[in-house]
């Protein structure tokens, strides 16, 4: 009852309001807007709008002699104003819905500037989205800029050959192309519109499409549009910081085998992609002891672990894995010494290859150029058990599909780590042929196929896992401190982490820090994954979601299309 006595009070204020100005009665304040002239009262003004209240209330010189002249309006939109005020009429129309707003928000008028977004809201397309979202970032219209922005991001491939996006400025195209949420079906889209952007001013664009060329993520690109469309531009021969980011991206292509060492922030995937990069974990034990052939894949754009196809044949435990492009190479294993499997990511499926002369297991595995290397290990099938630590290195031809005897190791050893620099391979540490622990940093020139021991770990170490991250190895040890191998090939320790304590732990390069996988502590099998990043001095942020309880497994990361991420993983 009381709310219809307060609508029918204001209901015969704002008519008696509106009369009174159609009569020009009691107007205490002339409002001069370009040539005209409008009477208007100041209470009614200063009630609706903080802006005049401010004004009416300061002491001004519009406060005492009661005329107010106002720029940055129109008249024309002024009347609009004046009679939404006044009458509260339907005053927003298309033509004068972006002005109403920005006049509504210089003057404070939080009604009007409500009806002109939703207005803008519900007119908002493809053909105005990019000057609605602009107009509403500048003027605190939330729901406008959300939709606009949706739209925008939804219809890009169309968007991104309009009239406003060429005008754009460079900070809006960045915070458009660099969103994760951008739909697109290849990141040469982005590059076509950037190049078109780019186009539509040569001379006065050309300095911000130097520093767009830090956003686009040129590795993601076919690579024959990188070295036919990218490559050969004015822009990126004449500017040194270019060519950086397109040799990177060539390199990117061009060196499968070290893809995975490349720190780079080009190399991210969109939200929408068809394609996500997933931790794999592959084969082993699970927490009671039982032999498994999972393949399972970690989304960490899901935070959920799936099932993909198992491995074909039982590994037991000891085998070696590794990356090459964006396949997966799994050899030896306590259960099948001298078997070589190849998964292929894109069909999901796994491949018997050519078996290696001599099986091992416990022995490391290593991908240089075009062609994969096993070194070292343990052989339980040879009768002299002093012989049966490895010294050999063989070698995988990857598009003949042969091995070949490449050399071997200055010292036979097992259980050790190593790591790719410069075409040569360095092993660390490991258990000799006598059963000690070595400290050795031993290398192989795979050009030369020469050995050498090049220098000695601070202590001996056995069952390290190495990881590559752009030119830093770092080598981590089972309790927890790390190590980082110098360009003169020492090896000092960089970093300690406390109660870690853990053998037979995954460690891969993840966006430039560490990333450390389960593993075994005493009885018990680790589920923790570990983020280390050594450019913050060395901070470990831990995954909310724990890993399949496994042992002995194979742990990398891979690019998989996300129509293969269906089947959920739960927890043995």
């Amino acid at each position: 009852m009381e709310d219809s006595w307060r609508s029918d009070i204001a209901l015969l204020i704002h008519g008696a309001f509106e009369e009174m100005y159609r009569e020009c009665r009691h107007t205490d304040v002339d409002v001069i807007v370009d040539d005209r002239t409008f009477r208007c009262h100041r209470t009614l003004l200063a009630a609706v709008s903080p802006y005049f209240d401010a004004m009416f209330s300061s002491g001004m010189k519009e406060s005492i002699d009661g005329v107010v002249t106002l720029h940055g309006v129109s008249k024309v939109n002024f009347e609009s104003i004046v009679k939404f005020i006044y009458s509260g009429s339907k005053v927003v129309t298309k033509s004068n819905a972006e002005e109403l707003l920005k006049a509504s928000a210089l003057f404070q008028i939080k009604q009007l500037h409500a009806k002109c977004e939703q207005f803008l809201l519900e007119n908002v397309n493809n053909e105005n989205c990019i000057g609605a979202w602009k107009l509403a970032k500048s003027h605190e219209c939330p729901k406008l800029s959300e939709k606009a922005w949706g739209i925008i991001m939804y219809n890009f491939q169309d968007i991104c050959r309009s009239e406003d996006f060429q005008c754009l400025d460079k900070d809006d195209l960045i915070e458009i192309i660099t969103h994760e949420d951008l739909h697109i079906s290849s990141e040469e889209l982005v590059c076509d519109s950037v190049f078109r952007w780019f186009g539509a001013d040569p001379e006065g664009r050309k300095q911000d499409t130097i520093h767009l060329f830090e956003y686009l993520r040129l590795p993601l690109l076919g690579s024959e549009y990188l070295l036919h469309e990218v490559e050969p531009l004015d822009i990126v021969n004449e500017n040194s910081r270019c060519r950086e980011i397109v040799k990177e991206a060539i390199q990117y292509q061009m060196l499968p085998s070290r893809r995975w060492d490349l720190n780079s922030p080009r190399v991210a995937f969109r939200k929408y992609a068809s394609v996500e990069d997933v931790l794999i974990v592959i084969g082993g034990y699970n927490a009671v002891g039982e032999k498994v052939v999972d393949m399972l894949a970690y989304s960490f754009l899901q935070a959920k672990w799936f099932f993909l196809t198992p491995i074909p044949i039982q590994l037991g435990r000891e085998f070696a894995s590794i990356v090459y492009g964006n396949d997966i190479f799994v050899s030896g294993g306590s259960q099948k010494l001298d078997c070589l499997l190849r998964y292929r990511a894109e069909n999901n499926d796994w491949y018997r290859c050519t078996s290696p002369v001599q099986g091992r297991r416990r022995h490391v595995m290593v991908a240089v150029c075009e062609s994969i290397f096993v070194l070292g290990g343990y052989d339980d099938t040879i009768k002299d058990e002093s012989k049966r630590t490895l010294s050999s290195v063989e070698e995988y031809l990857i598009n003949a599909r042969t091995w070949r005897k490449a050399g071997d190791m200055v010292h036979a050893v097992r259980s050790m780590s190593a790591a790719v620099s410069k075409e040569k391979i360095y092993i660390y540490g490991g258990i000799l042929s006598d059963d000690k622990d070595s400290d050795h940093i031993q290398c192989f020139d795979t050009r030369l196929s020469t050995s050498s021991v090049v220098s000695f770990l601070p202590s001996p170490c056995k069952l390290t896992k190495t990881v590559v991250c752009d030119k830093h190895i770092y080598i981590v040890c089972t309790d927890g401190s790390i190590l980082e191998m110098s360009d003169q090939g020492d090896a000092k320790c960089v970093h300690t982490m406390k109660y870690f304590n853990r053998r037979r732990f995954g460690a891969l390069h993840r966006k430039g820090g560490l990333l450390l996988v389960g593993g075994e502590s005493g009885n018990a099998i680790s589920q923790k994954i570990v983020f280390l990043n050594p450019d913050k001095n060395w901070t470990e942020y831990t995954y909310s979601t724990t890993m399949p309880a496994r042992a002995n497994f194979g742990s990398l990361i891979i690019i998989l299309q996300k129509k293969y991420l269906t089947r959920t993983f739960k927890s043995d």
